[in-house]
């Protein structure tokens, strides 16, 4: 076997092993869904920077990622709908969906990918991903907990997350108004995840 055989087989052995590894990690993993209609994303922010004010965004779609026996995620998508915000106020909501905030005629819908989940205790780890918005990607973490698990009437497993952070909007270019709403938002995420049918 001349040099160069034996250079590329050098390369191909530990490819190879790498490649055949991947499945073998991923088929071990289940995919749940979260539920919609049972979750809720909320944000605090505050009105002249002292007077809290609390609106909710639908949660349009979201998956959690978790390995056989475990309730701590391996990874967590989200997406949510910013056209829709809800302050219990018409005129703010319709000023909150304008190009002074969301944006939302031009701008992607919100979403959130992890990127790194860290802890072993279900009832403290963290989720750090991407999170999208306004047109923009930036980094954040959320501190996150597993509030319950169980089954349903039906026998179906889920399991019920909380999750919260606090983000400064101008991060992702929403600089409107800062005299008006505080530059400060907490996210707090409640969320059903319904375990794969059959299980």
């Amino acid at each position: 076997m001349n040099s160069r055989m034996k250079a590329l087989r050098a390369i191909a052995i530990p490819l190879a092993a790498l490649f055949a590894s991947i499945p073998a990690l991923a088929a071990g993993s289940e995919t749940w869904t979260v539920d919609p209609v049972h979750s809720t994303a909320q944000f605090t922010a505050r009105h002249f920077g002292i007077v809290p004010v609390i609106g909710t965004m639908p949660i349009v779609r979201a998956s959690v990622e978790l390995n056989p026996g475990s309730q701590i995620p391996v990874s967590v998508t989200a997406e949510l709908d910013a056209s829709k915000i809800d302050t219990h106020n018409d005129h703010r909501d319709s000023d909150l969906r304008s190009a002074h905030y969301f944006n939302v005629t031009e701008t992607p819908p919100i979403k959130f990918v992890s990127t790194k989940i860290t802890g072993t205790d279900p009832s403290h780890f963290t989720i750090a991903g991407d999170f999208t918005m306004h047109g923009q990607t930036h980094s954040i973490t959320l501190s996150a907990q597993v509030v319950a698990a169980g089954k349903t009437p039906h026998g179906r497993s889920i399991i019920a997350y909380a999750a919260t952070a606090t983000i400064d909007r101008t991060q992702w270019g929403m600089t409107y108004g800062p005299l008006i709403v505080g530059n400060n938002v907490d996210l707090s995420i409640n969320a059903e995840a319904d375990a794969p049918e059959g299980t």
